[in-house]
């Protein structure tokens, strides 16, 4: 057989991660309207493809409507901000030093969004009593679901799984076939792990980027939120950091020590303090450029 060659994906990455897929449905409340299409095409002599209207089938309002779909929104981005990035399929990596946060997060987010979806669809039939008033001539009995069906349309869920395992492919094949699906195995892990960590070490040079940015010019505005969202990097990655990269980690310490121990009203009133943070974020880039370069815009 031939001989199989060790990573530090197949060696350790299977005890410190596994994948998870977060499946988000939602209702889009929007209807393409063929027969206004053509008769606003033909009015204006257009061709038929010209234009398509697409109805928005609630009421303007709709408060119900729109926070639940602003809840599955945060859901997806809090999803993307737990994880790494592992595939363009949807899986997501999630390292098993987050897990416990991960779930406890997860178990929240159902239950807001359960609370959210039972709210909406108690005050649909109003809504769509309203909007057939609102639509008149364009309104259709057809673009609506039934208030039975509408909870069918909306659905939070996570699935999860273990990574593919280097040198456990037990099919009936030649030795040599069973080292090649085991080599390919092993290398799109390896490359996978590669985005992860790229995608670990971006997410701290971005948070670094953006105080550098904002603070090197002493007349910019800046929220609270540019020193926050870079503490809540920190403490994500020190959870996030699937391969113990000491490098990741030691650049996590400058930032989270040089970086964020101000508060953001010391950094608007006190002009030294804000240019020396504003020269540390650009020296810590600068360190950063041998382990991490950003994609070019």
């Amino acid at each position: 057989m031939t001989k199989k060659t060790a990573t530090v994906a197949d060696a350790s990455i299977h005890s410190r991660a596994l994948l998870v897929w977060l499946t988000i449905s939602t209702w889009s409340a929007r209807k393409y309207d063929r027969k206004i299409s053509d008769e606003v095409n033909a009015k204006y002599a257009a061709t038929s493809d010209a234009g398509r209207y697409n109805k928005f089938l609630l009421p303007g309002d709709a408060v119900a409507y729109k926070s639940l779909v602003t809840i599955s929104t945060g859901i997806r981005h809090a999803h993307y901000a737990h994880t790494l990035a592992w595939s363009d399929e949807g899986w997501r990596l999630l390292p098993t030093a987050n897990y416990m946060d991960y779930t406890t997060w997860f178990r929240k987010q159902q239950l807001a969004f359960q609370t959210s979806l039972t709210e909406f669809t108690a005050a649909y039939p109003a809504m769509r009593a309203q909007a057939k008033s609102l639509l008149t001539g364009m309104y259709r009995d057809e673009d609506y679901p039934s208030p039975q069906d509408m909870q069918a349309r909306f659905a939070l869920d996570v699935k999860y799984s273990p990574l593919p395992n280097f040198g456990d492919v037990r099919v009936d094949l030649a030795d040599d076939q069973v080292a090649a699906i085991e080599a390919d195995i092993a290398s799109r892990i390896n490359d996978s792990v590669a985005v992860a960590v790229k995608d670990a070490w971006a997410r701290l040079y971005t948070s670094v980027e953006r105080i550098h940015e904002r603070l090197a010019d002493p007349a910019a505005i800046f929220r609270d939120s540019l020193i926050e969202n870079a503490r809540d990097v920190c403490n994500a990655l020190q959870r996030l950091n699937v391969t113990q990269d000491p490098k990741l980690d030691a650049m996590r310490q400058r930032v989270q020590t040089e970086l964020t121990a101000f508060e953001p009203d010391i950094l608007r009133d006190t002009p030294r303090v804000r240019a020396k943070v504003a020269d540390q974020a650009n020296k810590i880039m600068q360190s950063m450029a041998q382990f991490y370069q950003p994609e070019a815009q």
